[in-house]
């Protein structure tokens, strides 16, 4: 029997969180704080998908998985005349490796797998306000 068979699936990241230090260098008058950062990263990973040739059968697998992250940054105060004091902003780029999902669905007689590999790159922009 010979044919064409289709495999058509999505990968998405469903949620993460991090747990990571940083270290940097605080520049001129400490009103500069530049930054690079890394830890643990985790996060549910998700594979669904259809194959035509076992008449539209679907596959999907999900798990939590851990992996890895770096990033660099830079925090700093606003300017007094703007703002009074406590108030700083953020800018941050990270990059996540949740490491990678493996799956297989048997269509028509054959073993179809799949192996996908979830990265992610972030950029954060955000205003804190200090208690102090």
């Amino acid at each position: 029997m010979t044919g064409t068979a289709l495999t058509d699936y999505t990968t998405k990241i469903d949620w993460f969180g991090t747990v990571r230090g940083r270290i940097g260098y605080v520049w001129g008058n400490g009103q500069l704080l530049s930054y690079v950062t890394g830890g643990l990263a985790y996060g549910k990973v998700d594979l669904e998908g259809t194959s035509t040739a076992a008449t539209g059968a679907t596959f999907g697998h999900s798990q939590v998985n851990t992996g890895w992250v770096v990033g660099y940054g830079a925090e700093g105060h606003l300017p007094g005349n703007w703002i009074p004091g406590n108030w700083t902003w953020k800018i941050e780029c990270l990059y996540m490796d949740l490491g990678s999902l493996d799956t297989a669905v048997a269509t028509a007689g054959e073993l179809v797998t799949t192996h996908t590999h979830f990265t992610n790159g972030t950029v954060r922009a955000g205003l804190n306000y200090q208690f102090h």
